[in-house]
């Protein structure tokens, strides 16, 4: 009969409905008062002082560089209301290795170190993340334990969002299971990239191109073209992530110097000839 919903649309109509009475409850919260109770004014005022939840979300500017931007703005209003936010200090720990997914990060500030266990059982670094990453998304998304171990490696801030909400989330927004689905297909072209340098560079090839691949992240040019950077990394771990031993780098970071190439004191790196290492790892190189 004209104007009967079919049980499809029935559900979905539902679904939506469930969602907007959802992001009513959590406005009606704001600020823990009732919705009747907040005038124009208090909300200015709230806002202007950062009490509002969720202000941070709607103008954060990393917002517009991750998955998240695929969101509207009532979404969005919901993902405000359930983040909550944590400062980390410099080598606290964020998520470990077994643990359940409980939910996603989204780093704001600092850099998090993603480290596996190798074979011998130490922790080595995999991967840096930056302000805009999020981290997790894939054991929530397999509903599975985490696989890998997190830590700040600076002072950091992130931002945490519960499981229950990112599935509401991606049960009403196809857009966001798209954006996710892309960043794992960019992840696994980063990774074929990383198994092609292992097979065709050297260890000083290798070493040569994370050094500039931290520069471009933590680094500052000088007025005659050098860079400069403070290693967000010790030596053993940098060792690690090219697969080499401490001894071996230890043997890469003399010879760069010998070559008036690089200066190293301590985690302080000067790269004097930055375009010189760059044409060291765009050629091919002959394996040590």
């Amino acid at each position: 009969m004209a104007g009967m919903l079919t049980k499809t649309e029935f559900k979905s109509n539902k679904n939506n409905l469930s969602f907007h009475n959802t992001i009513k409850t959590q406005q009606a919260l704001i600020a823990d008062e009732p919705a009747t109770r907040i005038t124009k004014g208090d909300r200015i005022m709230a806002k202007q002082r950062g009490h509002l939840r969720g202000a941070s979300c709607l103008t954060c500017q990393l917002r517009q560089c991750n998955e998240w931007r695929v969101l509207n703005e009532e979404e969005t209003r919901l993902l405000a209301h359930h983040r909550k936010s944590r400062d980390y200090r410099a080598g606290e720990s964020i998520f470990s290795v077994g643990e359940p997914s409980h939910g996603v990060y989204c780093i704001v500030s600092g850099a998090v170190a993603i480290r596996k266990s190798d074979a011998e059982g130490n922790v080595v670094p995999i991967r840096i993340s930056y302000p805009g990453d999020i981290l997790g998304y894939r054991s929530l998304l397999l509903n599975a334990h985490r696989r890998y171990h997190s830590e700040a490696l600076s002072p950091s801030r992130l931002c945490f969002i519960d499981k229950p909400t990112v599935k509401m989330l991606l049960d009403h927004n196809p857009a966001l299971g798209q954006q996710f689905l892309q960043r794992i297909a960019n992840d696994l072209s980063d990774a074929h990239d990383h198994l092609v340098r292992n097979a065709t560079l050297s260890n000083r090839g290798k070493f040569v191109h994370l050094l500039l691949a931290l520069m471009n992240r933590h680094g500052c040019t000088a007025t005659d073209g050098s860079r400069f950077m403070e290693l967000p990394l010790s030596r053993r771990d940098l060792a690690s992530m090219i697969g080499a031993r401490h001894e071996t780098l230890s043997r890469i970071i003399g010879r760069l110097e010998e070559d008036g190439l690089a200066r190293f004191s301590g985690r302080t790196v000067h790269l004097t000839r930055p375009h010189s290492l760059l044409q060291e790892v765009r050629q091919p190189s002959p394996l040590d």
